[in-house]
């Protein structure tokens, strides 16, 4: 059985605000900058041509959320053109987390996303340490700088997933896993038992859910 990789592979992306579309490319991470801040739908197609080009011949699985620039007819159209291309560099199986649905089974979410910005905080106060800071005056971090945090980041996260599979466990806890479906359904549970137990999260997804009837 082939092994799977437990971490991130050169699919990081940053978003910065700036007053003009334009992109830098490092060797693990693609660099965006745009005004909104935000994922557009134009962004949204970029980051499909990377995946193509990254991953040439391959079948890839994309799970996001039904974020409106993810989930609009140009990206889908976009997807269906390429699957059906007979050129066609890789495919696309594209999974939709629906609304609300983020923190229960969206997988980045719920592994490293709070870890993430721990460690990227951590960065920036040591950073910040080592500056000679008047009071009152901003402080500005280059763009160069920002990039280096982030992938720095990500890179602990890398190296402490591989130790303690936290990306693969995350599946599990996600209830994502069907190669130990018992285990993962435990685990799911266990991981929705401790989002009813948060407060803020459950009056926004648990109380406010209505269920479907299946026929």
């Amino acid at each position: 059985m082939k092994r799977v990789r437990n971490c991130f592979i050169y699919l990081f992306w940053l978003f910065l605000t700036l007053n003009t579309n334009h992109q830098l490319c490092y060797s693990t991470a693609k660099v965006v900058f745009n005004e909104s801040h935000w994922m557009t739908t134009q962004t949204a197609v970029i980051y499909l041509h990377f995946l193509i080009n990254l991953f040439p011949g391959k079948n890839i699985g994309l799970i996001w959320d039904k974020h409106s620039s993810h989930y609009c007819d140009e990206v889908i159209k976009f997807i269906d053109e390429n699957n059906n291309n007979n050129k066609r560099k890789a495919t696309i199986t594209l999974g939709i987390v629906d609304e609300g649905l983020t923190p229960i089974i969206q997988v980045p979410d719920v592994a490293v996303n709070k870890i993430f910005k721990q460690n990227l905080k951590k960065k920036y106060y040591s950073y910040r340490a080592e500056l000679d800071i008047e009071i009152g005056k901003k402080i500005k971090v280059s763009k160069e700088k920002i990039v280096e945090m982030i992938l720095g980041s990500i890179a602990e996260i890398n190296d402490c997933s591989s130790k303690e599979l936290l990306i693969q466990d995350a599946f599990k806890y996600c209830g994502l896993n069907p190669w130990s479906t018992e285990n993962s359904l435990r685990a799911f549970k266990e991981h929705l038992d401790g989002l009813e137990k948060n407060n803020t999260l459950k009056a926004m997804i648990l109380d406010n859910q209505e269920a479907l009837r299946l026929e």
